[in-house]
């Protein structure tokens, strides 16, 4: 998941995009990015975050929130 930093939040090979994620959410943040999530996980009980820039639509950082077992990611990713 480190991998998608840098990338275009609208490239094919992106998470949300190659992985067909059903979007939930986006809002703005006091930075001015955009924190999209998603919904993941076998079930949809995964919740994927995405902070990307406006202007570049590029992913500057991630997180989940959800167990280990419902969103499939090592234990040193970041959590919300």
């Amino acid at each position: 998941m480190n991998r998608q930093v840098g990338k275009s939040i609208d490239d094919a090979d992106a998470y949300p995009v190659f992985y067909r994620l059903r979007q939930l959410n986006a809002r703005s943040l006091p930075n001015g990015n955009e924190r999209q999530e998603y919904a993941a996980g076998r079930k949809g009980d995964c919740k994927l975050f995405f902070e990307v820039e406006p202007l570049t639509r590029r992913i500057v950082r991630w997180s989940y929130e959800g167990s280990e077992r419902e969103c499939v990611i090592p234990s040193a990713a970041p959590r919300t």
